[in-house]
């Protein structure tokens, strides 16, 4: 089955960028106010009208698997450009839990909500790009070898748990930097 995700629907220039300001927008508001945030304020954010949300949003949901769409399309990105890179699985980890450090209110909405995006199909994304990268890093020892990619998705689940209840943006990334730094030491190979 095709993906949606990887191929959206062509857009006029102006359209598209609306949209991109929006996602943007409710990227940023999201994780600034949660998930509850009043939408006017998104369109607000972005400089757009309420109109203009709504023809490409039905709903906050709808935004919110947006943000997700996204964020998997830049670490695909980041992904093929540290492709071969020793450092590569790495740089993708740490991106990946910046991205939960920003959009930690909307997992739990996501996977409650009506017409929940689906999420499992972002999650087979992330592996797929994940495997690659993460056999590299096992193969230069840098990583212990008994780490599976679907080990990893646990390990970004845990570091997101760090940052529930976290009142301010620098609170939730100094937490799940500890977070990552004591899973890092439990991911590298022991002597």
């Amino acid at each position: 089955m095709a993906d949606d995700a990887h191929h959206p629907p062509t857009r006029r220039r102006d359209a598209q960028d609306n949209r991109d300001r929006l996602i943007a927008a409710a990227r940023e508001v999201f994780a600034e106010s949660g998930f509850d945030v009043p939408l006017d304020a998104i369109a607000r954010r972005a400089g757009v009208g309420r109109a203009t949300l709504y023809r490409n949003f039905s709903d906050r949901y709808a935004l919110g698997s947006a943000i997700f769409a996204s964020n998997v399309a830049a670490l695909e990105a980041l992904a093929a450009a540290h492709a071969g890179r020793p450092d590569a699985f790495t740089t993708l980890l740490s991106a990946i839990i910046e991205q939960q450090i920003a959009s930690h209110a909307l997992v739990p909405a996501l996977l409650t909500g009506p017409g929940a995006p689906d999420l499992h199909a972002l999650a087979r994304r992330m592996t797929r790009l994940l495997a690659g990268p993460l056999r590299q890093a096992q193969a230069a020892a840098a990583i212990r070898r008994d780490l599976a990619p679907s080990d990893v998705l646990s390990v970004i689940a845990m570091v997101s748990a760090a940052v529930v209840g976290a009142p301010t943006l620098a609170a939730r990334r100094r937490r799940a930097t500890r977070a990552l730094q004591l899973v890092l030491d439990g991911l590298v190979p022991r002597a």
